[in-house]
């Protein structure tokens, strides 16, 4: 069975101090505290995270549920969205556009942010929006004996890119799990 070509490279995990530089970028930005918490914490990828509805987040039973994606809400992006959507009131209060994000050319449609609202929230950071979620699913693998089954199902990736995450426990990929049967989407 053929996984395809490997990828160039295997994602690498972030440094504490680079850690330390978002977490302090994140003090006095609530958007920027948002979006790290979803990308960062929650792994998804910063274009679900654009289109992330507000419907997503259920306080109530402390969820974050998107699709496939049910994940318990921590209290850093529990926090976080509290923080945002008193920020988002603030500034639009009539606003109905359903996404999370808006910006002043989204608060008044009903489409989600772009890749050029997100561009400058993350310019000057140590890193780009791809990196993020590849450390949390990297942390993922560190905990779970770098499992490209477990991977699939809990971050909703492809096999192919399962594989990709345990290369960096596992340097050579015939000493990786089988993946067969993990069918999710592609990332």
């Amino acid at each position: 069975m053929s996984l395809g070509p490997r990828p160039n490279s295997a994602p690498m995990p972030l440094s504490s101090e680079t850690i330390q530089r978002l977490t302090a970028a994140t003090e006095t930005n609530p958007a920027l505290k948002l979006l790290i918490a979803l990308v960062g914490i929650h792994a998804l990828y910063p274009h679900k995270a654009r289109a992330l509805p507000l419907t997503a987040i259920d306080f109530t039973r402390g969820r974050l549920t998107l699709g496939d994606i049910n994940h318990p809400l921590d209290a850093f992006t529990q926090q976080a969205t509290v923080d945002y959507i008193h920020l988002r009131h603030q500034r639009w209060p009539h606003t109905r556009n359903p996404h999370m994000f808006i910006s002043s050319q989204t608060a008044h449609t009903r489409g989600p942010v772009t890749t050029g609202w997100m561009q400058p929230l993350l310019r000057g950071l140590p890193v780009t929006a791809q990196q993020l979620p590849e450390d949390r699913i990297l942390e993922e693998a560190a905990a779970t004996g770098a499992d490209p089954q477990h991977l699939c199902a809990v971050s909703n990736i492809t096999p192919e890119t399962g594989l990709r995450y345990t290369r960096f426990f596992h340097p050579d990929p015939t000493d990786s799990d089988d993946v067969s049967g993990c069918n999710m989407e592609t990332s």
